[in-house]
């Protein structure tokens, strides 16, 4: 991925489910209202078939995604007119560590080398009803629709794109499930979707 990553937190239904009564506690007091975002820096960023480095002593888990890759110059786009900005779609990881708030940014959990692997880009005709599934070994470990987002690709897109330029190569993930999928050192992990090339990557020992 040749520009800057961007990913948004709390963007499916589940997430938000499962936060709710942590969100309306101190110091939150309400849940948030707009898109939460952060960024996948380029020390994450990992092409299919790179290996994933495991921390020794960490807790690390999949968050297979769906990336959308601008293909020109995006500043306060329509949500209707997203698709005329869009390159084209790819598989995506947000591997992260376990995240127990999100009061400060979890640079620890989402930022460490090699935590965003990257499938290859192609076009897609539709994204309101794409089945993503995670493979472990082979054997499938979770299944979710981009029917459950609490905001559509073109939602997220136009969000962004009224604070941020967004820049050709620059690519939005749409979010993840609040439940994730473990991997271990030795795990293959197979992301996979429906006419997109399917992201497969190894986890090895951070160190070899």
């Amino acid at each position: 991925m040749k520009g800057t990553v961007f990913s948004v937190a709390l963007n499916h239904r589940s997430q938000l489910d499962a936060w709710d009564q942590a969100f309306r506690a101190a110091p939150y007091q309400t849940p948030p209202k707009t898109p939460v975002w952060f960024i996948k820096p380029r020390n994450t960023h990992l092409a299919n078939g790179g290996n994933i480095p495991f921390p020794a002593g960490e807790t690390v888990q999949s968050g297979a995604t769906l990336a959308v890759v601008i293909g020109s110059t995006a500043r306060k786009v329509a949500a209707d007119k997203v698709a005329d900005y869009v390159a084209g779609y790819a598989l995506a990881n947000d591997v992260s560590l376990p995240e127990t708030s999100f009061y400060r940014p979890a640079i620890k959990a989402k930022c460490r080398d090699g935590f965003c692997p990257l499938g290859e880009v192609a076009p897609l005709s539709s994204t309101g009803n794409l089945e993503i599934v995670t493979e472990i070994n082979g054997v499938e470990q979770d299944r979710w629709s981009t029917a459950d987002l609490v905001r559509s690709v073109p939602e997220l897109i136009a969000a962004i794109s009224d604070f941020i330029t967004l820049q050709p190569g620059d690519a939005v993930l749409i979010g993840t499930p609040h439940q994730r999928v473990e991997i271990k050192p030795g795990d293959q992990v197979t992301v996979r979707a429906a006419g997109l090339p399917t992201l497969t990557n190894h986890v090895t020992q951070a160190g070899e």
